[in-house]
């Protein structure tokens, strides 16, 4: 999981969905607009520190629905990591393994804009607020004050995509223990590796995954690809606008370096690029292959119902309906 990462999200499901679950900020729990609200019965309680209209939007969400299956997962310590979590069985792709509610949520005003002394008290208070086993649970994550407890396990969170004044950083306490891989969602991929190196030093985290543990070569052979498809990607947008060559075989290309890389969160655009190419070019078969693909992978990282995923789905239903075909047949 990436500390600060973007997450885009459709709320933050609780289990109780109404303005009275939450207890009401007193006069010396608020700076400006910001307050903090606690509500007990989300989670094992939700601290809040954000404006009422975020908190009325968060009390509109349906409850969460937890999984009556065991875990896929146990904690244990893991020398020079601390407590984290290993799998049990064989977790398949796509699977969801974990959901979970925060334990603090913090709109992106009083992390970033406001003064620190403003920023500390609040904080300080709102943890306080948190019961006893929720609050030990956020304690215990990595970083030595709350503020930069929440600057390094934290993910960033949009409870309603239209507003921009909806961005929150959220602690999950359980979520944070997870060690894993790098590459699919490391910080930004697409970043060379020294960039990536100073960014985790930032964090006081020394990271041994695999790809940060690359070697010499390796390291350089990686960042040429990526190098690769960042002129890769350039050049596909001068083509598809109509300012460059392009050829049936471009998007399969790209395809296969960020399958090179192991850049898996990125398939989804990746196989659209191809699909939509292959369209231009009249090549059902592939059109319909890939934009399948990408509908599969959309799915998978920005959900289901996601917009890009449904429009996937309809190429590769009719493609011949669709606006790209034959756009770039003949050339």
């Amino acid at each position: 999981m990436q500390p600060a990462g973007v997450t885009h999200s459709q709320g933050i499901q609780g289990n109780v969905a109404s303005p009275s679950s939450w207890e009401r900020p007193g006069p010396d729990d608020c700076v400006d607009e910001y307050c903090i609200f606690l509500n007990r019965n989300i989670g094992g309680g939700l601290a809040l520190v954000s404006t009422v209209r975020n908190m009325e939007r968060i009390s509109s969400f349906e409850p969460l629905k937890l999984p009556a299956s065991p875990p896929a997962f146990y904690a244990i310590d893991i020398p020079g990591k601390g407590v984290g979590l290993v799998a049990n069985r064989t977790i398949r792709k796509g699977e969801i393994i974990m959901q979970r509610t925060p334990a603090l949520l913090a709109q992106f005003g009083p992390h970033f804009d406001m003064t620190v002394e403003d920023r500390d008290e609040l904080y300080k208070a709102a943890v306080q607020r948190l019961p006893a086993v929720r609050r030990d649970e956020f304690m215990r994550q990595m970083g030595e004050e709350i503020y930069t407890k929440m600057d390094r396990n934290s993910f960033r969170m949009f409870i309603d995509g239209k507003n921009d004044d909806s961005g929150h950083l959220g602690s999950f306490p359980d979520v944070s223990r997870f060690n894993h891989d790098c590459r699919p969602n490391y910080i930004d991929v697409m970043l060379p590796r020294h960039e990536r190196q100073r960014r985790l030093d930032s964090w006081g985290f020394t990271c041994t995954c695999p790809q940060c543990s690359l070697g010499p070569t390796e390291a350089a052979a990686s960042d040429d690809r990526l190098w690769e498809i960042d002129q890769f990607e350039s050049d596909l947008e001068k083509a598809v606008t109509g300012g460059g060559q392009i050829s049936p075989e471009m998007g399969a290309d790209l395809v296969k370096l960020y399958r090179d890389e192991r850049l898996f969160t990125y398939l989804g655009h990746a196989y659209t690029r191809a699909a939509l190419i292959y369209s231009m070019f009249g090549d059902e078969g592939k059109t319909r292959e890939h934009a399948a693909q990408a509908a599969e992978a959309l799915s998978r990282e920005v959900g289901p119902q996601a917009k890009d995923a449904d429009a996937m789905r309809e190429l590769a239903s009719d493609p011949r309906a669709h606006w790209s075909w034959g756009l770039r047949k003949g050339s």
